[in-house]
């Protein structure tokens, strides 16, 4: 029998064993490290190219550890709009931006408890940095380590000031030009940029109108945007990011859809089995991509699998997923259909009667986005933020358009309250 937490079993008269035992529920990120906590529970979380290896200190593939010291690496890798490929230069080191990260405890790597989604939302300060975790790319391609890439967390999570920017080796970058689209180009195998992470219910994006185009919170009128929680579901179900050196131009009416692109990098489901942090980069494969149509323009969702997951070698296309994830695809259109509903918005809508497109399909829409995005990045007025290391882009990046970025905006301080109802569950029908 149980009696208050602790197995007692009994035979032949006599109390054989007493033992308390703990019920937990674990998610690890292999190759990130994080910290992620709330008032009552405290939960610990956290490119490449086929022709550059790069001179950087990295975690070996499946370790994860605290780095005691960060240091700015010098050297500069800037993405080649034509094939994803990358050149170094050599400028002196941006000593402002170098930044030290301690531990307060003994050193030892730090594993993830998702007590309950709602230890997702915050997450507190290191000891002396904003640096929040190290994301390390793990995947070969054939030449080398990939470059990692770090988040640095600035202003108070949940508000309208909070911001995620990037660092790479050369310094504070730009998610959606700098990093690369291709991982791995003969392979088709793609960066992905992690917005939000599954569970959890603050609407992030790139903010495309920004220098760097830092992760920051949507928002409505003013106010911070979290999806409701339609049953089953629990905020997001996948990781929710976008692939970088793409952009669906509002100016060009999509034939198969019959509506303009939203003006946004193109979104990405990532529907494999961790918790990804936000402002990581995963090396993903894409099935295929399902054409939401969200108040008149198409808006694109891929889906895709981190390479590095478990169950990436059963995935190559979008037939593959309901044999390995029963029912996850179409609880993906259902999910899309009705998020917006509890917020008093009609169901969304879908081109090709919400079926998904196969593989070859998705990858001709990215190329077709990534060149939107390289003629966006040749425009010398353009009506997004194209700052970035790109060589052949019109506006370049400078160490002063860095250092005035990141201190636009606030240090990284407390998170802000969360809506009182972002637990809520709602129940839609049809």
């Amino acid at each position: 029998m149980i009696l208050g937490g602790r197995s007692v079993v009994a035979s032949r008269g006599f109390l054989l064993s007493v033992t308390r035992f703990v019920m937990g529920c674990a998610a690890s990120q292999e190759n990130s490290i994080a910290t992620v906590s709330s008032s009552s529970n405290t939960t610990t979380t956290s490119t490449s190219n086929n022709s550059q290896k790069w001179a950087i200190s990295r975690a070996p593939q499946g370790s994860q550890p605290i780095n005691k010291n960060l240091t700015q690496v010098a050297a500069i890798h800037t993405s080649s709009m034509d094939s994803g490929s990358s050149t170094v230069q050599f400028p002196s080191p941006r000593g402002s931006l170098t930044t030290a990260v301690s531990s307060s405890s003994s050193g030892a790597q730090r594993k993830m408890s998702a007590d309950s989604e709602r230890s997702l939302h915050t997450r507190p300060l290191t000891d002396t940095a904003v640096i929040h975790k190290t994301q390390t790319s793990t995947m070969s391609t054939g030449a080398g380590d990939s470059p990692a890439y770090q988040a640095i967390e600035r202003g108070s999570l949940y508000s309208l000031d909070y911001r995620v920017f990037i660092k790479g080796p050369q310094g504070i970058v730009s998610p959606w030009h700098d990093i690369p689209l291709f991982a791995d180009k003969d392979k088709s195998i793609y960066n992905m940029v992690v917005e939000i992470p599954r569970w959890t219910n603050a609407k992030m994006e790139m903010a495309t109108k920004e220098p760097f185009s830092p992760i920051k919170q949507d928002e409505k009128k003013g106010v911070a945007r979290f999806v409701h929680n339609i049953f089953p579901h629990k905020g997001y179900i996948w990781n929710y990011g976008a692939l970088p050196q793409t952009w669906e131009d509002p100016n060009h009416v999509v034939p198969d859809t019959g509506a303009k692109g939203d003006n946004d990098p193109i979104d990405v489901i990532e529907i494999g089995s961790k918790v990804a942090g936000r402002g990581a980069v995963l090396q993903v494969k894409v099935l295929g991509t399902l054409a939401l149509i969200d108040e008149g323009e198409t808006d694109w969702k891929l889906v895709a699998i981190d390479v590095n997951d478990e169950n990436a070698d059963q995935l190559n296309d979008i037939s593959d997923v309901e044999k390995v994830y029963p029912g996850l695809l179409t609880a993906t259109v259902e999910w899309f259909r009705n998020y917006k509903i509890p917020a008093g918005k009609p169901a969304n809508e879908f081109a090709f009667n919400g079926d998904y497109k196969n593989r070859d399909y998705a990858n001709k829409v990215i190329g077709e986005t990534n060149e939107f995005w390289k003629a966006l990045m040749k425009e010398a007025s353009p009506a997004l933020n194209t700052i970035s290391h790109v060589p052949e882009a019109v506006h370049q990046a400078t160490d002063e358009a860095v250092t005035a970025a990141v201190e636009s905006t606030p240090e990284h301080g407390a998170s802000a309250a969360l809506p009182g109802d972002v637990d809520k569950w709602h129940f839609v029908q049809g």
